[in-house]
């Protein structure tokens, strides 16, 4: 008797019924399509997931030297001369090749060789150089190509949709391919010369942003040089100076 009422009941609402089932599967379809969009939205699903994968960079670097002066400048400054030496920023230019491997699901181990190419400008103002007329002030630009060959840690934060935010840090040792000087001609006292070697401590924050064909990671990074570049050599600018370290901010354009 009991399925015989809940029978004629259902025949009664008949109408009701199937238009909610009909409201239900619509509903059903909907979350379904929605959550095929979604995964279909995903570029490049477990790309992170891959042992080893490879790509390419651009960068421009603001770089300048940290100098550190000497006690033959502080002896000049103390019998009341005026004479100056400061770094000015310059814009250079680096490029190369990535090789990322996988450790865990939010690190990786990264190689990112690459070739660089430097100005760095020092200004010396009225300092007075035998045989050269005395002016206010005067640009001397060490000029470098660089082979470097950072190497690197990557911690990545959990996956949002197409993006990815992570640090970045490690060491780059560096190897200048020039002559290593101003190239300054007349006169050695207006000459300077700086090492053909460098080791920088780098450490940085980027944005892995995933297309359906690549993953593009535009990167902000500092480097600051661990080793003294300046080359005790005869002349008045060299002898003003007793240390002098690189030190870039550099914008790096990814493509993997």
């Amino acid at each position: 008797m009991a399925f015989t009422h809940i029978w004629n009941k259902l025949y009664l609402y008949r109408q009701k019924v199937t238009l909610a089932g009909v409201l239900a599967l619509l509903l059903m379809g909907g979350n379904t399509a929605e959550a095929q969009k979604k995964v279909h939205d995903l570029n490049k699903p477990g790309y992170d997931e891959r042992p080893v994968h490879y790509g390419f960079y651009l960068a421009v670097p603001l770089t300048k030297y940290n100098v550190q002066r000497s006690q033959t400048y502080a002896d000049k400054l103390a019998q009341g001369g005026d004479d100056a030496v400061n770094a000015r920023p310059d814009l250079g230019f680096y490029t190369g090749l990535v090789l990322n491997v996988r450790i865990t699901d939010y690190l990786d181990a990264r190689f990112v060789p690459g070739v660089g190419f430097y100005g760095r400008t020092l200004a010396f103002e009225n300092v007075e150089v035998p045989g050269v007329e005395t002016q206010p002030i005067m640009y001397e630009t060490v000029s470098s190509t660089m082979i470097e060959l950072p190497v690197l840690l990557k911690y990545k934060a959990k996956r949002r949709s197409n993006f990815r935010p992570y640090i970045v840090a490690g060491v780059k040792p560096g190897f200048d391919l020039g002559k290593g000087s101003n190239g300054a001609l007349g006169t050695n006292d207006i000459k300077l010369e700086v090492e053909k070697m460098d080791i920088a401590v780098e450490y940085g924050i980027g944005l892995d942003v995933f297309y359906p064909y690549f993953k593009f990671a535009p990167e902000l990074r500092f480097s600051h040089g661990l080793l003294n570049q300046h080359k005790r050599i005869d002349g008045l600018y060299s002898s003003y100076i007793q240390k002098l370290t690189n030190h870039n901010v550099s914008l790096i354009f990814f493509f993997e």
